[in-house]
């Protein structure tokens, strides 16, 4: 971040100006003054520029020097494990956790890998799983797995509708040269990810529930973490990866709030519905900045999810734009039976199972920082869900393999002390944490001008299947979010507000998102 600001000073002639450059933990600030005079003069110009280069150059070489650095060196070096012991103990065997284990695992470290429940089983989730997480199941052998038992639906063609009922779907995998995303069931992916981590050498423990027994040894740097039946796993690092009510981390007082997010999900059968579209997501006005979204299955199933995001001066206490959680169950209902779109891409014959729901930890909401001495948070527990989109999945793959990257090289080093954990959120700050704050911003932005929303239909509708592939990467983290405010794009997004302006608010344009009422019988008309 780059922060300019230059306040009068004390003589009449001069301007105290200064540059500041901030990164994770470090600060590079550089004060200077310059003749008041006269802006326009060229040598005052080329001072002001040669000061910022300045500054914007050694901003660089900082955040170089910070992606270059290496953990301390201590004693905790692998031969010093005691018999027994493990490197790393996960509790937790979703994508974060198993995608963690199964790179520790790869790179010679001993891994416990511990979950409460047996697999497969199942989890509520939007199932939506984007192009860095393709990247890493490829990595792991599971992407293969998955489509030879069809399992996986990639997404051909997909898009959304925007609060006035503005539509664009399109095929943006022939524009990038692979798809966007993939809908598969956690009941299919959690299982072949920690079966795949077991397959690398980490020790499965199915059924181990933690209990509350959970201490540290700081003298033999060594964690103990006990299941509600007694048996203990003893580790030098202990990663928390059990979602985003993360019992552990709360426990630990790592966590300060309870998950502020929502999201429902429900399947719908086969053969059973209209839908001809691999994935949409559809922003209603009054929800926003959630929305709901259909996304396609394997063997025509259907997954409908409505979210609903942390919005709002009071987001830290259950705000979500102008809803609040008590009215997810009503919003996934009308969805389904009043929405002018969701209901006709649905129909009438539908065969819809029960809604269910589950929290959402976003923007690492309630986790100030997740590391300590000899741990780590990581996925869902550390909020690691992007507060725009509310997807998961890929920035828990994503961290999880950060994590290992950086627990192998502690191991190496013998230190897992905070000043070397703190590497791993450095790290993944970098890859994917600093793009959240555009995310809050843009969610607050679409939740108080639906316009925005408006407007990039209707330039998608101007542009086709050109901006969809860029608005595709973008939400998916192949591209980071300030792409938008490149100059070309925030023209052609600026222009598009204004054509939207016009029709809306001159030639009184009426919205096509409506509810429709419904009739005695319950359907919608």
């Amino acid at each position: 971040q780059l922060q300019k600001a230059c306040p009068a000073a004390g003589t009449p002639s001069l301007r105290s100006c200064s540059f500041t450059w901030t990164n994770s933990h470090i600060t590079a600030m550089v004060q200077f003054q310059l003749p008041a005079a006269d802006w326009k003069d060229r040598q005052t110009q080329l001072y002001a520029a040669g000061a910022a280069t300045a500054v914007l150059g050694g901003a660089l070489l900082a955040k170089r020097a910070l992606r270059q650095r290496k953990p301390y060196n201590g004693s905790y070096t692998p031969e010093t494990l005691p018999s027994g012991a493990y490197d790393v103990i996960i509790v937790g065997a979703g994508p974060s956790g198993s995608v963690a284990g199964w790179y520790l695992a790869k790179g010679g470290a001993k891994v416990a890998l511990l979950d409460k429940e047996h697999f497969p089983r199942d989890k509520i989730c939007g199932d939506a799983v984007v192009t860095p997480a393709l990247a890493i199941l490829k990595e792991m052998g599971v992407f293969q797995e998955l489509v030879d038992a069809d399992e996986i639906k990639l997404a051909d063609n997909g898009g959304f509708v925007s609060p006035s009922g503005l539509a664009y779907i399109g095929n943006s995998q022939h524009k990038l040269g692979t798809a966007a995303a993939g809908a598969v069931k956690r009941i299919h992916l959690d299982d072949r990810i920690a079966r795949a981590a077991a397959r690398a050498g980490a020790e499965l423990r199915e059924g181990f529930e933690v209990g509350t027994d959970v201490t540290f040894d700081a003298e033999e740097g060594l964690w103990t973490v006990k299941s509600v039946e007694g048996k203990a796993v003893v580790g030098r690092v202990l990663v928390c990866a059990d979602g985003s009510t993360s019992r552990l981390a709360t426990q630990l007082g790592l966590c300060t709030a309870p998950p502020q997010g929502v999201s429902s999900r429900a399947y719908i059968e086969g053969g059973t519905h209209n839908t001809d579209f691999d994935g949409v997501c559809f922003y209603p006005r009054w929800s926003l900045p959630g929305y709901a979204a259909i996304f396609k299955h394997a063997k025509d199933e259907l997954g409908f999810c409505y979210y609903l995001i942390p919005c709002g001066k009071n987001a830290d206490k259950g705000q979500l734009g102008n809803v609040t959680a008590d009215d997810l169950k009503r919003l996934h209902e009308d969805a389904l039976k009043r929405d002018p779109f969701i209901s006709r891409a649905v129909g009438p014959k539908a065969k819809i199972e029960r809604m269910r729901a589950g929290s959402l930890r976003i923007g690492s909401q309630g986790v100030p920082a997740s590391y300590a001495d000899h741990l780590l948070i990581i996925g869902d527990a550390a909020g690691h869900i992007d507060p725009l989109t509310g997807e998961g999945i890929h920035t828990a793959m994503m961290g999880g393999k950060v994590a290992a990257e950086t627990l192998l090289e502690m191991r190496a080093a013998g230190d897992f002390s905070s000043r070397s954990t703190r590497l791993y959120q450095q790290r993944w700050m970098d890859l994917f944490g600093h793009d959240f704050k555009l995310s809050q911003k843009g969610a607050e932005l679409l939740w108080k001008y639906p316009i925005i929303m408006d407007a990039c239909a209707s330039e998608a509708q101007r542009q086709g299947d050109a901006m969809m592939s860029k608005w595709a990467e973008v939400m998916t983290n192949m591209r980071p979010k300030t792409y938008f405010l490149r100059p070309d794009v925030a023209f052609n997004m600026s222009r598009a507000i204004v054509r939207e302006l016009w029709n809306q608010k001159v030639l009184n344009r009426p919205s096509a998102y409506v509810l429709q009422e419904p009739a005695a019988n319950g359907k919608a008309h």
